[in-house]
């Protein structure tokens, strides 16, 4: 039987910071204020072709699109406020499952195929290995 990884369309990047067990992830996801109309989440992994999204079972996903916005938090040393650089896209839901003790795990698509999670992946490559956490909002999208 053959491995599912080898039969993906585009390759996964697995983030590591967020592959530890259920004890280890945060209880909650913060957020910057302009991103409240929305549930947050714990991006897992992503590829060109969608993400993976862990969310907490309080604030199902209803809708069948989202806008992702994707937070990739520092803190200002000087001022303690979040510098945040972000990547935004539409998403559609394509599965949810719960995890026990640890929320909603949401397998999403991207909508448009372009290269920005490429870009994003790329720009943030050392970051990422080095154990940054990788957060989202879930917008409603437009339309």
């Amino acid at each position: 039987m053959s491995d599912p990884a080898d039969l993906r369309q585009h390759v996964r990047i697995d983030f590591l910071a967020a592959q530890h067990d259920a004890d280890s992830l945060p209880g909650w996801v913060f957020k910057p204020v302009q991103f409240s109309r929305g549930p947050a989440g714990l991006v897992l992994n992503m590829s060109d072709g969608g993400l993976q999204v862990l969310t907490s079972a309080a604030e199902p996903l209803n809708e069948a699109r989202y806008e992702v916005v994707l937070l990739l938090g520092r803190s200002d040393v000087d001022s303690d406020d979040e510098q945040v650089s972000w990547f935004n896209g539409v998403v559609e839901r394509a599965w949810s499952r719960p995890v026990p003790r640890m929320g909603i795990l949401h397998g999403m698509r991207f909508v448009a195929r372009n290269s920005t999670a490429e870009q994003f992946l790329n720009a943030h490559r050392q970051d990422l290995d080095s154990g940054q956490w990788v957060r989202c909002v879930l917008l409603k999208a437009p339309g």
